[in-house]
């Protein structure tokens, strides 16, 4: 979403105990306009709107800056009108919402008034086969770069295609990382969920179990593990189960370590990384807890927003330093939202988040 970038330093802080933005604080699931069920994704616009993939109520929902309900629901993937099912991402930009939907196998795209749904990768209701970008066989999370080009992590075929700007249903993509087949080697994915691109065309990539972050180059045929280590553990030095991934303009990582219940910090060509919220270490609806965290995203002031799918809700760390307001760039975008390079996120130079500092897949 074309929003300017915050500027975070490696010394940023935020507070550990969390607000919740949309959702109970409870962690209750609901279908009203101040509940969730099982959300994934999320994109915070350049009015700092928050979109939100409302998963099992097959909805995005649409929350203001001062509210804790939705201001706008968004159901409609049109293609002869039929209502999402399961989307599990969001990212906005400027002039356009993206959403990934999952089972009916394809990326819808609006504008940004909510208005005229086009299927712009895969076609509806059709699965399809590691052999055809036509198609999709699952898309989980979603990126656009600042040229609208839209990246998907395929979770179902362990691969990242990207797709023009201009493309529509039914047109091929190019696979850009993963051969289609899941394993653990430098050139294939198990199940890869988050994404983020920067200004440089460098994949970012929350390789999901095979619990560790790829990064890509542009044009490279294999990637290179830059966090975790590719086995589960709960050190700061091993991921388990990461689903999203935003990097700023410095290099560093904001990592949702999904099955570690917390969020990491990790620094450029280190072999750690550094909690910086829900470090407790255990999973729970406490205001300093997650449960399922699955995607992130900064909004325009730099504090921290963390979509907690199991705890149905929404949670917002405000930042308490380390943010120069008067030094902003403009991003480029990958959820959930940027350079933050903002996956899932959050994403990235043009982000569905907005950015740290930064250069929201």
């Amino acid at each position: 979403m074309c929003l300017a970038q915050q500027n975070l330093s490696p010394s940023t802080r935020w507070a550990q105990n969390a607000t919740t933005v949309a959702g109970l604080t409870n962690g209750t699931a609901g279908s009203s306009l101040s509940t969730l069920s099982s959300n994934g994704g999320i994109s915070i616009a350049d009015d700092n709107n928050l979109y939100i993939a409302d998963t099992l109520n097959n909805r995005v929902v649409v929350i203001g800056p001062n509210s804790t309900s939705a201001i706008a629901i968004i159901r409609d993937g049109s293609d002869s009108n039929p209502r999402f099912n399961v989307p599990t991402d969001v990212f906005v930009t400027q002039k356009y919402i993206y959403i990934s939907d999952q089972y009916n196998f394809r990326v819808v795209k609006l504008f940004k008034n909510r208005t005229n749904p086009v299927t712009i990768a895969g076609i509806t209701g059709v699965g399809g086969s590691i052999l055809n970008t036509s198609t999709l066989g699952g898309s989980y999370n979603i990126f656009v770069d600042s040229n609208e080009n839209l990246y998907v992590s395929d979770t179902g075929y362990h691969r990242v295609v990207r797709y023009p700007s201009n493309s529509s249903s039914g047109v091929p993509g190019v696979v850009i990382a993963g051969n289609g087949i899941s394993g653990a080697s430098a050139s294939q994915f198990n199940s890869p969920r988050g994404v983020f691109v920067n200004e440089a065309g460098t994949l970012y990539v929350a390789d999901w179990l095979n619990h560790r972050i790829q990064r890509w180059n542009n044009g490279a045929s294999s990637g290179v593990t830059v966090a975790g280590s590719g086995d589960i553990g709960s050190s700061l030095s091993r991921l388990f189960m990461p689903s999203a991934i935003v990097v700023d303009s410095n290099g560093y990582m904001y990592i949702v370590d999904t099955g570690n219940e917390r969020i990491l910090r990790w620094p450029p060509n280190s072999n750690s990384g550094e909690c910086i919220v829900a470090c407790t270490g255990t999973s729970g609806n406490g205001i300093d807890m997650l449960h399922g965290p699955t995607a992130l995203a900064f909004d325009s002031y730099g504090s921290l927003f963390i979509s907690d799918e199991y705890n149905n809700r929404v949670q917002k760390f405000q930042i308490l330093s380390g943010f120069d307001e008067t030094s902003t760039t403009a991003i480029t975008t990958t959820d959930h939202t940027t350079s933050l390079q903002a996956s899932s996120k959050s994403n990235g130079a043009y982000s569905s988040t907005i950015a740290i500092s930064i250069t929201i897949l």
